[in-house]
């Protein structure tokens, strides 16, 4: 009797170790794409962010937000001391 309360206690703790395990190794990891982005992409991408979020109360004049976020975008990547 001993040896099926000792499998029994195995069992107990061997289950749901082995969910566990398998719970944890199902985790889809994060990687980077095979494209080469350069700082001066990172620092367009981070200047249009700022420029769109600047301009966001002129939703209803598309014109002047357009021309307001290509002025913001300039001057953010000037600072940042590119030239074009």
């Amino acid at each position: 009797m001993s040896t099926n309360l000792s499998r029994s206690r195995i069992i107990l703790y061997v289950i749901p170790l082995v969910f566990l395990t398998a719970c944890a190794s199902s985790e889809k990891k994060w990687v980077q794409s095979d494209d080469p982005v350069t700082p001066a992409d990172r620092d367009m991408v981070q200047c249009k962010y700022q420029a769109a979020g600047s301009t966001a109360a002129l939703a209803n004049d598309s014109s002047a937000r357009s021309k307001e976020e290509a002025n913001l975008v300039s001057a953010c990547m000037r600072a940042k001391g590119y030239k074009q």
